[in-house]
């Protein structure tokens, strides 16, 4: 696709929309045209985008992140746009918009770039809200922290360990909303993998609870749920296959665990001998 820039005079005649959602792997693309659109890719193949009654507001310059969001109107019966009523999944829906006009087909410009993060019904149509991604380099950064407990997320730069070492991989047995049972963490005390990650294929949860067999996601994974409904046959026996995922086990961000659990105390990132109160005023500190 030609990104060449355009002047938005009125000589160039009406403008015409591209919308591309990408979600890991998949790729969806709409055309605000009334016909299907067809444009020459990077590598010179075709790319088909298909026509959408979709619409988006006005693009706002603005310092002000809440203020910099974008909103696309669907048809309620549309069902990509439907799509997002569900839970959304853990990895990013990113949507970039390209503009070009009918007077000089084949040209268009990257109008606008971010990622969906959320979807609300409205009468008749679907309201898809996305962020710009330039949002997040207006966000305060997070800086080192004086407290007892570890300031390092589990898994990351500053903790040090690697997760491909921790991983574990367990049976579904059964998934109902953001419950997982998984035998196979029955091994282990209750809590072991509080904190930690459930991965399944590209999609990653974050395990908040962990009582025997039973894990408890932050949120359900759509994706999960229908493997474990409609799971894959094996061809030679004509038997369902299992439903395999990897689980890495938690950190409660204290210097025992870290210690007794990963024997990682030297990348520690707390100060677990802070005193209660100020030894020089007498004021709390923690």
């Amino acid at each position: 696709m030609t990104y060449a820039s355009l002047e938005s005079s009125v000589a160039e005649g009406r403008p015409y929309f591209l919308y591309q959602f990408v979600e890991g792997d998949q790729v969806w693309r709409f055309t605000s045209r009334s016909t299907p659109w067809t444009s020459a890719g990077s590598g010179g193949d075709m790319i088909s985008w298909e026509p959408a009654a979709v619409a988006h507001g006005d693009v706002v310059q603005t310092s002000e992140i809440e203020r910099g969001r974008l909103e696309l109107t669907w048809p309620l019966s549309h069902p990509f746009a439907r799509r997002f009523l569900a839970p959304l999944s853990n990895t990013p829906v990113t949507l970039t918009i390209f503009r070009g006009h009918e007077q000089v087909l084949g040209e268009t410009v990257a109008h606008w770039k971010g990622r969906v993060v959320g979807a609300e019904v409205e009468g008749q149509r679907i309201l898809l809200q996305a962020e710009s991604i330039f949002s997040t380099l207006r966000r305060a950064g997070v800086r080192a922290k004086y407290q007892r407990l570890c300031r390092h997320a589990l898994y990351g730069r500053g903790c040090g360990l690697d997760i491909a070492l921790h991983w574990l991989t367990g049976t579904v047995t059964a998934v109902a909303a953001n419950a997982v049972t998984v035998p196979e963490t029955a091994d282990q005390p209750d809590g072991w993998f509080r904190g930690g990650v459930l991965r399944f294929g590209v999609q990653l949860g974050f395990i908040t609870g962990h009582a025997g067999a039973v894990l408890t996601l932050s949120r359900p994974m759509p994706e999960l749920a229908t493997a474990f409904a409609t799971p894959e046959i094996d061809p030679d026996t004509g038997e369902p296959l299992p439903v395999l995922l990897d689980i890495a086990p938690g950190c409660d961000l204290r210097a025992a665990t870290c210690a007794a659990k990963f024997g990682n105390l030297l990348n520690f990132g707390g100060f677990p001998e802070i005193p209660g109160r100020n030894p020089l005023g007498g004021g709390s500190i923690v």
